[in-house]
């Protein structure tokens, strides 16, 4: 996997931008969403008990999960077939454009149980949306990455989902502090969702100048039947679903969860918020030095230490955070929550892409990965909540993360035992540029 000759770090710097902007846009309304979730709870299901309506906004918050496969199905063989470049466009079209409808949406109040059911509707669009944009990202910087430095740029575009985060948080933030609660519940939620727009225009920009990567053209022109099979890249795919366990549900329980969680430890919405924020500062630096590390160490040999390290630590973690200790501890206790998951998810995502092979790679890379965040990233906050509500355990929500690590040391464990990476095609200078 080799950059042509001609393509300059400063090429290099504004393709990752472009590949990344998207996931910022995808993963700032998640945490939009989860951030605000107890008011949208109150919007949208306001004759619930507080923690029905909850569980409720959460329902509501995993639907788009459930159709990423539905997305991976659509944008995969885009990918695969007419090219890297086109599927990211689309997708971000989608994305921007159901996270802007959100901020526009009548409320239970004003059309009554319309309202939910459209929200519903509109989170389903914005999951067939990501059911395209993560895995293509990663791919299309991966194919344009020289080979040293692969990891690295492939982890910026997961340090552009975190960024995404970050802004969702900081947001949210301004608003808890610039407006009173009758305010954020009248129109305040509404600013974060149509602040989508604006960022996927830049985004829409970036991703039009560029044109194909170039081992894909190369692909194209060298295929063969046996590179076009999907069919027998499953076992690769299995073992890539086993690896995304820890980063799937890390990254959306600590980064998006917690802070539902640390309200109920009674801490202001502003406060939650300033502890979560503070883990994501972190988190981008330690994403990065994850991409870095994959280009230096043996992958599969890191993700499993990680994995090993997320297991050990998670349930003493909760239990400090369960007794609401002095908010210095509070602050601690989340970074070194979020720090494996953080780590690992820079390790990841050229993992996936040396897994499969590069003409079916937007196929089987995008399903594979776009079913276990369908069944594990949209319930991850749900089941935490429902850990929490029937066993009425602070604690127990450490044992889903705890869950993730345990499954993905044992894939870590498989790729240690048998490295199962594809070969690459090497693209020539005369289509590079195209």
């Amino acid at each position: 996997m080799s950059a042509p000759a001609d393509t300059s770090a400063q090429t290099l710097r504004r393709t990752t931008l472009a590949a990344a902007i998207g996931n910022t846009v995808e993963t700032y309304d998640y945490a939009a969403y989860g951030f605000l979730a107890t008011i949208l709870a109150k919007v949208f299901f306001p004759a619930a008990s507080p923690g029905t309506a909850l569980l409720s906004s959460f329902a509501v918050f995993g639907s788009a999960f459930l159709a990423r496969p539905v997305g991976a199905l659509v944008f995969g063989p885009l990918t695969d077939r007419l090219g890297r470049r086109p599927a990211l466009v689309a997708s971000l079209l989608l994305m921007a454009g159901a996270s802007t409808l959100i901020g526009l949406l009548p409320t239970t109040g004003t059309i009554g149980i319309t309202a939910p059911i459209v929200l519903v509707l509109v989170r389903f669009v914005q999951g067939l949306a990501a059911g395209g944009e993560y895995t293509t990202a990663i791919i299309y910087v991966a194919e344009f990455a020289p080979p040293h430095r692969r990891g690295a740029l492939a982890s910026r575009v997961q340090v552009g989902s975190l960024a995404g985060f970050l802004t969702g948080a900081v947001v949210v933030l301004s608003l808890n502090a610039a407006l009173t609660q009758e305010e954020m519940l009248a129109w305040g939620w509404r600013l974060p969702f149509l602040l989508a727009l604006p960022i996927g225009a830049i985004g829409l920009y970036l991703r039009s100048r560029f044109g194909e990567t170039p081992e894909f053209l190369a692909a194209r022109r060298q295929q063969s039947e046996k590179d076009t099979a999907a069919g027998g890249q499953w076992p690769r795919a299995v073992l890539l679903a086993g690896v995304s366990v820890l980063h799937i549900i890390g990254i959306y329980m600590v980064y998006t969860y917690v802070q539902s969680y640390l309200i109920q430890l009674r801490l202001s919405a502003f406060t939650a918020t300033v502890v979560v924020g503070s883990a994501l500062v972190i988190g981008l630096f330690l994403v990065a030095a994850g991409g870095r590390a994959a280009d230096r160490a043996d992958r599969p040999k890191v993700l499993l230490a990680t994995s090993i390290v997320v297991f050990v630590l998670t349930y003493p973690l909760f239990a400090v955070l369960s007794a609401v200790p002095p908010l210095w501890l509070m602050i601690a206790c989340t970074v070194l929550l979020s720090a494996g998951p953080a780590f690992y998810s820079g390790i990841a995502p050229i993992t996936f892409v040396q897994l499969v092979p590069v003409r079916v790679r937007g196929s089987v890379i995008g399903v594979s990965y776009n079913v276990a965040a369908a069944v594990l990233g949209g319930s991850a906050i749900f089941v935490c909540q429902a850990l929490v509500e029937a066993t009425g355990d602070r604690r127990s929500p450490a044992y889903l993360l705890m869950a993730a690590a345990a499954v993905s040391a044992v894939a870590a464990a498989a790729l240690v035992r048998k490295p199962t990476f594809s070969p690459t095609i090497t693209p020539q200078p005369a289509e590079a540029g195209s």
